[in-house]
């Protein structure tokens, strides 16, 4: 009697569990984009008073440091929030994936990125 073998068997994969902690990785993306997205829109409103904010510099209303003759002070208002908003979002992403501390660097990057729109104002208004 020859009888012919039993099919294999090959059980069924699992279903793949979630990953611990994935709901908050979720909700970390999406408050960062919302930080991100209000930080561009207030550099684009800091950039665009920047660039009308020296037509003040021949009357009295304009101050001092932003007024000097060298112009560092304009251009220190009108990019520092550009660049403290890229040293925010470096020490966002660098937090949160090489130190596995995301709220904290969010926190961090917040703090970064609020002493640019701070020097202009600063700047500006003395």
């Amino acid at each position: 009697m020859n009888v012919p073998p039993p099919p294999p068997y090959y059980p069924g994969f699992p279903p793949p569990r979630p990953s611990p902690g994935g709901s908050r990785k979720v909700v970390f993306a999406v408050v960062a984009g919302l930080l991100l997205a209000v930080a561009v829109a207030v550099n684009g409103l800091l950039f665009f008073g920047m660039a009308f904010a020296g037509d003040s510099c021949g009357t009295s209303a304009g101050t001092a440091r932003f007024c000097d003759d060298s112009g560092v002070w304009m251009l220190v208002a009108m990019f520092g929030p550009m660049v403290t908003l890229a040293a925010a979002v470096a020490t966002v992403v660098l937090g949160a994936e090489r130190l596995r501390r995301p709220w904290t660097a969010l926190v961090l990057g917040v703090l970064v990125y609020a002493t640019g729109p701070a020097l202009a104002l600063f700047t500006v208004f003395g």
